[in-house]
């Protein structure tokens, strides 16, 4: 089973949890949907994403857990604490966590109880969770990061408590330092084995190397688009709890999403909203005509 948790800026989105289900511009956890714009916003465009990418597949629906939090941090956590206490009883395959405020006690508390359980989930991390891991030193309890550049830029910087402050200026960032940055990164003990760095050209990172670069189709419109990063991570997510090898998984899910962005056919003013609802065919197109 797959779960995926983070938090979503909607003021007053209570502690929000059930199935998950995509259709046209709703998203659907348990009995709440959202809709229109809320969407878009970064962990509810990757749960979209997972849901997509599982329909193609035929797999089960995901698990989801989501709570609003404007950056008071109270629903983040809310969100872990429930977390930690449900997560043996639910006993997912997969847990992604996107979106959350800099905490540290729930957080580690949580990576704990994941740690303790009989058979571990398969732990995925983006966004907020990704940084968070990061600055409690626990890089390396999760399996998979998903950064962009500025995020392997944090990575890569011992010393850099916030992205903020990286030793490298972020912007500057560009393809040829991604093998150095995720090596430096995996070497301090600040990445897992597995990472997808997001970017123009896509880079699968194993152990700190680079095991495989993905440029085709190449949609450069794509780029400003915001959200393209969180699908891809909902994608891997639900490629990895369908069962497929983690790097052959990464791999794909940075192909589904190049596809989905030139089925979409993007201009400067198209939105994820937009992007997500070709996810279907790319995935079907990517992995089943495949498999």
């Amino acid at each position: 089973m797959l779960l995926l948790a983070g938090t979503i800026p909607v003021e007053g989105l209570p502690l929000t949890y059930g199935r998950v289900s995509y259709l046209g511009d709703k998203l659907t956890i348990g009995d709440y949907t959202l809709e229109g714009q809320y969407v878009t916003l970064g962990t509810a465009a990757m749960i979209s994403a997972a849901s997509v990418v599982s329909q193609a597949l035929g797999a089960e629906d995901p698990l989801a857990f989501v709570i609003g939090d404007t950056g008071m941090g109270e629903g983040t956590v809310t969100l872990l604490k429930h977390l930690t206490d449900e997560l043996s009883a639910i006993k997912p395959s997969v847990v992604t966590l996107h979106y959350i405020l800099p905490t540290r006690d729930t957080f580690i508390n949580f990576v704990e109880a994941a740690h303790k359980m009989e058979k571990r989930p398969f732990m995925i991390a983006d966004a907020g969770a990704l940084l968070n891991a990061k600055a409690v030193k626990l890089a390396q309890k999760f399996d998979l990061f998903t950064p962009d550049p500025g995020e392997i830029s944090f990575l890569a910087d011992p010393d850099a408590a916030h992205p903020a402050y990286v030793q490298h200026f972020i912007f500057d960032v560009d393809q040829t330092e991604v093998p150095r940055l995720s090596q430096e990164a995996y070497a301090n003990g600040d990445a897992p084995k597995y990472m997808i760095v997001k970017a123009p050209i896509d880079h699968v990172i194993v152990d700190g190397q680079v095991a495989g670069v993905i440029k085709e189709p190449s949609v450069p419109a794509m780029e400003p688009i915001g959200g393209t990063g969180d699908t891809i991570t909902g994608e891997v997510s639900a490629l990895i709890a369908f069962g497929l090898p983690v790097v052959e998984a990464c791999t794909a899910a940075c192909k589904i999403n190049r596809v989905a962005g030139e089925l979409t056919k993007p201009n400067p003013a198209t939105t994820i909203a937009q992007f997500i609802p070709f996810i279907r065919e790319a995935a079907k197109k990517v992995v089943v005509a495949k498999g």
